[in-house]
């Protein structure tokens, strides 16, 4: 008898996984230099279309204690991972301000979604 985990499966189909990242310098560069920038009040994210659909998280320099910065960036990467398949399709970092440390998930995520609908980068 096999079980199958629905939530299981939609966390491998919409991971964040090597494939679904944003690795090389050339790549990061080439987003920063020619994407558009979009500011939001705790994170900014840059865009840069493309026929793939692909994530880079990032920290602004400055944000002290390990603790605090990977839980930030934990949090940034679940909020991208659960957005990713209503985004267009394009390269994207997604840049986590120092303010973002005091603030909790959902507030993070209202930001990011307010930021995406102020770029309208949502997919059609």
């Amino acid at each position: 008898m096999e079980i199958t985990c629905v939530q299981c499966d939609m966390a491998k189909k919409y991971g964040f996984g090597r494939g679904r990242r944003i690795t090389e310098d050339k790549e990061i560069r080439k987003v920063l230099q020619k994407g558009q920038n979009y500011p939001g009040s705790l994170l900014k994210i840059r865009y840069l279309s493309c026929e793939e659909r692909r994530f880079a998280v990032r920290l602004e320099r400055g944000i002290r204690g390990g603790y605090k910065r990977n839980r930030l960036r934990r949090r940034l990467r679940e909020i991208t991972r659960n957005l990713a398949p209503e985004l267009k399709k394009g390269l994207y970092i997604v840049v986590g301000r120092k303010d973002a440390i005091e603030v909790g998930y959902n507030r993070l995520k209202e930001d990011f979604e307010k930021v995406v609908m102020e770029g309208n980068l949502w997919q059609n």
